[in-house]
């Protein structure tokens, strides 16, 4: 009994001195990066290790000098940084790009450059990139926090921040995303909240998830598929007509914005339709290892396997979480054009994880493990890629969302990794 206390107070005393290393680095090159990225002076480059895309800087352009964009970090910032300076004539960039530095068109939805346009344009580049990053950031942690208290997991908080916290400043995809000044946070929350929202029965988080979703319309798929399985989850009539109220305001709140701008709206989608049409897949897009035609029908292969879950569970949603995993990982690589700071979108399956495991034994902890193992290692592309050649890190992603699309099959109702409720609780 001596031997086993003092190997637990030695377990946490080594988990204390892990977390102080890793949130000093995790501060460290927080704070590199954002100097670099306010003042473009390379501060950045002193960061271990280094981000996955290296350094990509704004160039010498006539309206990267205007606005003090000159050797700046966050060029995917960009794309909808100058077009908001010129707010009225975004039609034209969207079909000829010729406002971004480097010619590429917007793939951003008008309202989100008029939101822009109004508030983080008006400052200078460095300081705009800086403040969308810092934005993202905090309201993704906000509501990380919140989802373990609202999951009854907060024993679990401490791990859960520092987890996510070396995965964002301490792997190079996370500080890619940052140096890259990315939207990939804004599709972690709307994931979180529409999936916390369900759980807890909370249609305005389900509604808040609408917001962030629409700052990048990558996230639709996986959206697309989770609303569709909620709709077919309901229980009776009643229930069917709430969800069915609540997910046409969903849709609505997508479809007022675009409407308020619908000149300019038809270029936009226009745009996204041509690059999913012609564009070569790059990155880490599953059309890279398989035929376009089954990659494009993945959300519906994934809405009739949801479907066929729920009818095996008693339409129980909350069997579905890895299930609701294995389709964030496989929809993860559904764009034509896919890289890996998209990483960060699968973030928000941390505290569901805690939760879909916090009842179970030895085999759910494995599984949990293996999830966060996982997040690790494709966080390290470099290091998967000198084991892994060609399409075999497509094929790894392909057969861990399968493990996790098979996991409600393999463990049916109530089981190691069913979260129990106060009834089975007392039963047992």
């Amino acid at each position: 009994m001596k031997n086993f206390k003092k190997l637990m107070f030695i377990g946490k005393l080594l988990f204390v001195l892990i977390s102080i290393l890793g949130y000093l680095m995790v501060f460290n090159n927080f704070f590199l990066l954002s100097k670099d990225m306010i003042y473009g002076d390379s501060s950045g480059e002193k960061i271990i290790p280094q981000p996955f895309f290296g350094f990509w800087r704004i160039p010498d352009r006539v309206n990267a000098i205007e606005h003090n964009a000159v050797n700046r970090l966050a060029v995917d910032y960009a794309q909808v940084y100058f077009p908001s300076q010129d707010f009225s004539s975004l039609s034209r960039h969207y079909d000829l790009g010729y406002l971004d530095p480097w010619g590429r068109s917007s793939r951003y939805a008008p309202f989100i450059h008029y939101l822009c346009a109004v508030s983080f344009c008006k400052l200078d580049y460095g300081y705009a990139s800086f403040l969308h990053m810092l934005t993202q950031i905090l309201l993704f942690y906000l509501f990380f926090i919140i989802s373990f208290k609202m999951l009854k997991i907060e024993s679990d908080l401490w791990f859960g921040l520092l987890l996510v916290s070396m995965l964002l400043f301490a792997t190079p995809t996370g500080l890619g995303w940052f140096e890259r000044g990315q939207f990939s946070l804004y599709v972690a929350l709307s994931y979180l909240l529409l999936i916390l929202g369900i759980l807890k029965n909370k249609p305005v988080l389900i509604l808040a998830s609408a917001f962030f979703a629409y700052v990048k319309w990558t996230s639709f798929p996986f959206l697309f598929v989770v609303i569709i399985v909620y709709l077919l989850s309901s229980k009776d009539r009643t229930e069917g007509i709430q969800n069915i109220r609540t997910s046409l305001i969903y849709l609505l709140i997508i479809l007022l914005p675009s409407l308020l701008f619908r000149s300019k709206f038809i270029h936009f989608i226009t745009g996204l339709y041509l690059q999913e049409l012609h564009e070569i897949p790059v990155g880490i897009s599953m059309a890279q290892l398989l035929p376009a035609s089954i990659v494009k029908v993945l959300p519906l292969i994934l809405i009739f396997l949801g479907y066929f879950y729920l009818r095996r569970n008693n339409k129980n949603f909350s069997h579905l979480v890895p299930y609701l995993i294995g389709s964030g990982i496989l929809l993860l690589t559904y764009p034509t054009v896919a890289f890996e700071y998209n990483i960060p979108n699968l973030f928000c399956f941390i505290p569901l994880m805690f939760y879909w495991t916090k009842h179970s034994h030895f085999l759910g902890k494995v599984i949990r493990y293996a999830f966060f193992a996982f997040i690790l290692l494709i966080s390290f592309p470099d290091f998967l890629g000198s084991y892994l050649r060609g399409n075999n890190v497509l094929a790894g992603y392909l057969a861990v969302s399968i493990a996790f699309l098979l996991l409600p099959y393999l463990f049916p109702k109530r089981s190691l990794s069913q979260p129990m409720s106060e009834e089975n609780l007392q039963l047992d």
